[in-house]
């Protein structure tokens, strides 16, 4: 799926719009009222690492006073932005279990696929040598 411009994926748009209202993560999850929901939730929401229910979806438009259908194309494009979104997830995922930012992550990312490339190498050559004699 091309990105258009001022494309903005669910979770940075959620965060956006909370930050906006000044809303803490607890403060929305008691303004929606939905048992259900925790700050947690909304924390994953806003990246990209689950996604509200329609019901859910349709409190959130009230609390921001933003159009449901925006919401539910919004979820729907983030879920279609193929391989590159599926690797924002996990980095943000990640990020948020390590504790550091997403740039610091996508660092440590690259790092460890470079060692492990050089470690296959080197042991692939060790293999090769055996076999030849």
């Amino acid at each position: 799926m091309k990105k258009e411009k001022d494309y903005i994926d669910f979770g940075e748009w959620m965060q956006k719009l909370r930050t906006e209202n000044n809303l803490t993560e607890a403060e929305v999850v008691e303004k929606l009222g939905i048992s259900d929901i925790t700050e947690k939730n909304v924390k994953k929401w806003e990246r990209d690492l689950e996604f509200p229910d329609l019901n859910t979806i349709y409190k959130i438009s009230e609390l921001y006073y933003v159009p449901s259908e925006e919401l539910i194309k919004s979820k729907e494009d983030t879920l279609k932005s193929g391989i590159n979104g599926v690797n924002k997830r996990f980095i943000r995922w990640l990020s948020m279990i390590l504790g550091i930012s997403m740039y610091g992550t996508i660092i440590l990312c690259r790092t460890i696929v470079y060692i492990a490339l050089v470690v296959t190498l080197i042991w692939f050559l060790g293999i090769g040598r055996q076999f030849t004699g």
